[in-house]
């Protein structure tokens, strides 16, 4: 199930969630060997700020708690561009991939962008 996140465009954000096993369990820092991020505008197909399987393990703006499985990305003005001028909210997609204990797992995240320039 994606989660969804709405930001304005070429502003910073904070996007946060936990990072959880099967069974809805916080995952520690330590059980989690990589995860990765891409970002794409979905009308479009483009990646955006070169995330495209970006290591982001407590690096790249996103941080992962030791002990909660909070996972913090700071979003980068890069992040939340309008791809499309014609769109009033454009849609973007940020999956999170991550292996965790060995098992591999997807977090995504719709994100919608607010363009700034067509609110009235």
């Amino acid at each position: 199930m994606a989660s969804d996140f709405y930001c304005k465009e070429r502003t910073s954000a904070v996007y946060t969630s936990t990072i959880e096993d099967d069974q809805g369990n916080a995952i520690p820092l330590a059980s989690i060997s990589s995860i990765q991020l891409t970002l794409h505008d979905v009308a479009t197909g483009e990646i955006i700020n070169s995330r495209d399987d970006q290591d982001v393990l407590n690096a790249n703006n996103v941080t992962i708690h030791a002990t909660s499985g909070l996972l913090t990305w700071v979003l980068q003005l890069e992040d939340n561009i309008i791809q499309t001028a014609v769109s009033v909210v454009e849609h973007h997609i940020a999956l999170f991939e991550f292996i965790a204990s060995g098992r591999s797992s997807k977090h995504e995240v719709n994100v919608y962008v607010s363009n700034l320039s067509k609110v009235p």
